[in-house]
């Protein structure tokens, strides 16, 4: 038997609001405070029971994205994501100002969720957690609804505007709207892959010798530990503690498509036997780890790619390395080009693919050849470092193909190397904060995403602080 016929069913509305957002990651979160905090009634639904997406789910940080100042010593994003950051510190959960490094803002996983259900819940949002978005109803190119699963079965959640901040562009295809996947040469998406967190680790650590490292690249080259880089205990590797006798590596990889859930199963488990390996030999073999112990693993994969929904611009890689400026600009993207082979390949401290590609000619990790048309050596070095980053063009944020839909987050409209960039927490962030202000201007003046003026929307994120 290849297929069932299911019975058809009525399927009952539980809530309807202005504005729904589904997924509580940085694209989701930021979207619906930005929203309810106009007075728009939102609605927020995540799948997890805790809000925060990779950042909590995964482990994954540090925060990066805040990266530059500017020539009047402001960090080039504001508003929300800053504030974000600042509620942390409160409760200790990030670095205190002496110390903070904004181009890579530690932070604590746990403290996090508390400061996502805070600056959410206080805004007015309606949350709406453990539940699954599984289809969407179109009509006349507009949602009139979505449908939910949870423990409480199956329901409907009706709404005016809709923010696709799923990571994965969900609702989009739902809907139908085009999107693309991966690669323009054959598709294949950013491998997946984990942090994890190690206890009980020495000072003596975080000074490797020369010997220590050589010894870890060799291991690595000859595939006695499945790790792309090596590890010492830099900033980015201390991403999600604050605690000196921690460290929270990233290091593993799996290839495969995020959107399929037999690949998910292999990452999920060969990423946590590799999660094993390294320690064990990290532990056996490097001073500082001698007493070292897993303390945990993510609770899901680190899904870098998936879906990008196509809008009515593009957001290239050359965008991207070009710092290129956009009339329409509702954020500012201060990463680079940051993509993990899709084959999954690695090799030692280098971080280049331990074979050559077999798909393209160039294989995709090599420093000159990230993919064949980005070359990141040959990005301008500008006389004015304020300058270096890129805009992020609102219409990235309106999909084709529905009037009453917004993307946010990393599926919003790029290509395998803009979305390489714009993927990080602090950029998404920023991203769904103008997604929240556009829709709420879009219900006041009752027009659709695409025919909202942008320079209304970049005046209220101006008033919000948003440095644009």
């Amino acid at each position: 038997m290849d297929k069932i016929l299911e019975q058809a069913r009525e399927t009952s509305v539980i809530e309807d609001a202005d504005v729904v957002v589904i997924g509580g990651g940085p694209g989701g979160i930021t979207a619906a405070v930005a929203a309810a905090r106009q007075g728009c009634k939102t609605i927020l639904i995540e799948r997890y029971g805790f809000m925060g997406g990779l950042a909590t789910a995964g482990l994954m940080g540090p925060i990066f994205g805040y990266t530059h100042y500017n020539g009047d010593g402001k960090l080039q994003l504001g508003s929300i994501p800053v504030e974000i950051v600042r509620r942390l510190q409160a409760i200790g959960g990030a670095p205190a100002d002496d110390v903070i490094d904004w181009r890579a803002v530690q932070f604590d996983p746990e403290l996090f969720k508390h400061i996502a259900d805070a600056i959410v819940l206080e805004s007015g949002v309606k949350v709406l957690l453990h539940s699954y978005v599984v289809d969407a109803v179109v009509k006349n190119k507009k949602i009139q609804a979505i449908i939910v699963e949870s423990k409480s079965g199956r329901a409907a959640i009706t709404g005016k505007t809709f923010i696709d901040a799923t990571g994965d562009g969900d609702i989009a295809k739902f809907c139908n709207c085009p999107y693309t996947q991966g690669r323009a040469a054959d598709g294949a998406t950013q491998s997946m892959g984990t942090k994890f967190r190690i206890g009980g680790v020495t000072e003596e650590a975080l000074h490797p010798t020369p010997e220590d490292k050589k010894k870890v690249c060799q291991a690595i080259d000859a595939g006695k530990i499945p790790a792309y880089h090596v590890f010492w205990g830099e900033i980015s590797e201390q991403g999600v503690t604050l605690r000196n006798t921690e460290i929270t590596p990233t290091v593993t990889r799996a290839r495969g498509f995020g959107t399929n859930v037999y690949d998910l199963t292999k990452a999920e488990i060969k990423t946590r036997k590799d999660t094993l390996e390294i320690v064990d030999f990290y532990r056996r073999n490097i001073p500082g780890y001698q007493n070292c112990y897993l303390i945990d693993t993510p609770m899901t994969i680190g899904v870098r790619e998936t879906r990008q929904v196509i809008g009515d611009y593009v957001l290239t890689g050359h965008d991207v390395l070009e710092y290129r400026k956009f009339d329409d600009t509702i954020a500012r993207g201060n990463w680079f080009l940051d993509i993990h082979c899709p084959l999954g390949l690695y090799n030692s401290a280098s971080n280049l693919c331990s074979k050559k590609c077999t798909i393209q000619p160039d294989c995709l990790m090599k420093r000159k050849h990230r993919d064949q048309l980005y070359d990141t050596l040959n990005a301008p070095v500008l006389d004015d470092p304020s300058q270096m980053y890129n805009d992020i063009p609102y219409r990235c944020l309106v999909p084709q193909g529905i009037d009453n839909l917004l993307i946010s987050g990393r599926c919003i409209s790029a290509d395998h190397g803009g979305m390489a960039s714009i993927r990080v927490i602090a950029t998404c962030f920023a991203i769904g904060e103008a997604a929240g202000i556009a829709a709420y201007l879009g219900l006041k003046s009752g027009a659709i995403p695409r025919d909202i003026p942008v320079g209304s929307i970049q005046e209220s994120l101006r008033k919000a602080g948003v440095p644009l």
